[in-house]
């Protein structure tokens, strides 16, 4: 039930932005449209690599030591190997959520895979060497690491305490 109450309020308040933004501008839903229409042909052909490349990876992923590691009872140690191999992981979505959908089958608990991937999209080690340091500097990627960094252990958190409350159904 409370996933309806969840859905409706969501779907109410996209509602209530896209109706703000065609009154404010209204060919906004057009080129928010076209701009879709060139990120699916983008990303169509990838799509089934990737699934594919998810199945071969969660048949070679050994079940006992990925639930040991990143299973739903590892906790505080999950969520930071989580943290850590997401942050570590280099390349784009189209090997991030593979990797998870591969992990998840194999046994990772929710709270590993949300800091895993929270920490992929915000951390991203070899992003910041190979962009953020050359091109902003050092001194702004120390300051948004050290504000980026305990986002995935609070989001592996939230995700544990949700799933403890039963609002996670797997």
């Amino acid at each position: 039930m409370s996933f309806v109450i969840a859905f409706a309020f969501v779907g109410v308040l996209l509602g209530g932005l896209a109706g703000y933004a065609s009154l404010r501008r209204p060919d906004a839903h057009r080129e928010a449209f076209a701009s879709a229409h060139g990120y699916f042909w983008n990303i169509a052909p990838r799509l089934p690599f990737a699934l594919v490349a998810a199945e071969c990876l969660g048949r070679l992923l050994p079940p006992d030591v990925v639930s040991a590691w990143l299973g739903a009872g590892t906790g505080v140690s999950g969520v930071l190997i989580g943290s850590g191999v997401g942050a570590a992981l280099p390349g784009g979505p189209m090997l991030a959520f593979p990797l998870a959908i591969a992990l998840m089958r194999a046994g990772a608990g929710p709270e590993a895979l949300v800091a895993l991937i929270t920490a992929w999209a915000l951390v991203g080690i070899n992003r910041t060497l190979l962009f953020e340091v050359p091109l902003l500097g050092m001194r702004f990627a120390i300051w948004r690491l050290a504000l980026c960094v305990p986002l995935p252990i609070v989001a592996g958190a939230v995700a544990g305490a949700l799933v403890g409350l039963g609002w996670w159904s797997g």
